[in-house]
C-alpha cells in the first residue's frame, strides 16, 4: 500500500501545503483550504454518484418484486434486472467509479500528511537544539497544543522517547539523512549495534520546549475533533441511509451504520491532529453537499414528473 502514499500526488499534495502555509502561516488551514478545493474539483464524479444511487433507490420496489416473482430462478431473475436496468437507463456500476477515482487521492492526501508531520516535527526539533527552546514556538491550533501530534487527552505534547522512536521508525524514508545526522550529531538519537535509540537529550530537550511554550502539565488536547469526525459522519450516513432505504435492508448495513463513525473517531484518535482537520474537513463539507445536491436533484425529479403530467 506504501506506493498509494507515496506517489507523485503525495508529493504535489506535500509543495501545495508549504505553498499555501507560506501565503497564510498556517499549516491547518492550509489542509482545510486544499481539502475543499479538491472536493470543490471532484463535484462532478460526487453527482454523477448520488444520482445513480437515487436512480437504483427509485426501482428497489420494482428490484424487490422480481426478486420475489423469480425467487427460485436465479438466471431469469438476473435477466429481467439487467433488463429493467437498460429499461430505465441505468447503469449499477456507474456508482462505483466516482469512489474508485477518489480512493488514490485520499491515500495520497494521507500520504502527504504524514510527509508534513515528518518534516516539521523533525524540523521543529532542529531549530529548538539550534535557537534554543525559547525561540520555538509549537504549531498549536484552537485548543490543540501541537498539530502534529493527536487531539486527545491522552496524547503528549511532544512524543515520549518510546513514541519518538515509533515515530521515527515509522517514518524514516520521509526523513532527510542530512535531518538525522544532525539529531544524531546533537546527542538526541544515536546508531548502536541494535539499531536506532534514543537519549535522555531528547526528553530534557521536549520537556524545556513544553515548558517554554508554558504547556507544561498540559495534554495535547480534548477528543474534540475526534468527536466531530464521527459526529459527522453517523449524520451523514444516516441521511444517506434515510434516502436510500435499501442501505439499510443489505446485510450489515445497519452494523455499518455505527461502525464507520467509530472506525473514523478511533482513526483520529491515534493520527496526528492534522489528518483529524482533514478528516472533519472533508466529513463536514460532504455532509453540506450532500444536503445542497439532494434538494437540487429533487427539483429536477419534481419539474421531470410536472412535464410528464402536463404531457
Amino acid at each position: 500500500m506504501g506506493f498509494l502514499q507515496n506517489n507523485f500526488i503525495s508529493e504535489f499534495f506535500v509543495q501545495v501545503f508549504h505553498w499555501l502555509n507560506n501565503i497564510f502561516h498556517d499549516y491547518a488551514l492550509a489542509i482545510i483550504i486544499l481539502t475543499v478545493a479538491i472536493r470543490i474539483i471532484m463535484i462532478p464524479l460526487d453527482i454523477k454518484q448520488k444520482k445513480s444511487s437515487r436512480q437504483m433507490a427509485q426501482i428497489q420496489p420494482e428490484l424487490s418484486a422480481l426478486k420475489k416473482r423469480h425467487a427460485n430462478n436465479q438466471q431469469m431473475m438476473q435477466k429481467k434486472q439487467q433488463e429493467l436496468y437498460k429499461q430505465k437507463g441505468i447503469s449499477p456500476y456507474s456508482g462505483c467509479l466516482p469512489m474508485l477515482i477518489q480512493l488514490p487521492i485520499f491515500f495520497a492526501f494521507f500520504g502527504s500528511l504524514r510527509v508534513l508531520a515528518s518534516e516539521q516535527m523533525i524540523t521543529l526539533l532542529i531549530e529548538a537544539v539550534n535557537n534554543g527552546v525559547s525561540s520555538v514556538e509549537l504549531p498549536s491550533w484552537l485548543w490543540v497544543n501541537n498539530l502534529w501530534q493527536p487531539d486527545s487527552g491522552l496524547s503528549s505534547i511532544l512524543p515520549d522517547s518510546e513514541d519518538f522512536l515509533k515515530f521515527l521508525q515509522q517514518n524514516m524514508q520521509y526523513i532527510s539523512p542530512q535531518s538525522l545526522s544532525i539529531l544524531q550529531s546533537e546527542g538526541l538519537i544515536q546508531f548502536n549495534t541494535t539499531g536506532l535509540a534514543i537519549t535522555p537529550a531528547y526528553e530534557t530537550l521536549s520537556t524545556q520546549l513544553i515548558a517554554a511554550n508554558g504547556k507544561a502539565g498540559f495534554m495535547n488536547g480534548w477528543f474534540l475533533l475526534p468527536i466531530i469526525a464521527g459526529a459527522s459522519l453517523f449524520i451523514q450516513q444516516k441521511i444517506n441511509t434515510k434516502l436510500n432505504p435499501s442501505m439499510s435492508e443489505q446485510q450489515g448495513g445497519k452494523m455499518m451504520l455505527y461502525f464507520f463513525p467509530i472506525f473514523s473517531i478511533y482513526i483520529c484518535v491515534i493520527s496526528s491532529a492534522a489528518f483529524a482537520i482533514y478528516w472533519v474537513a472533508a466529513n463536514l463539507y460532504a455532509l453540506v453537499q450532500l444536503i445542497v445536491v439532494n434538494k437540487l436533484l429533487d427539483k429536477q425529479d419534481k419539474k421531470k414528473k410536472e412535464s410528464v403530467i402536463v404531457r
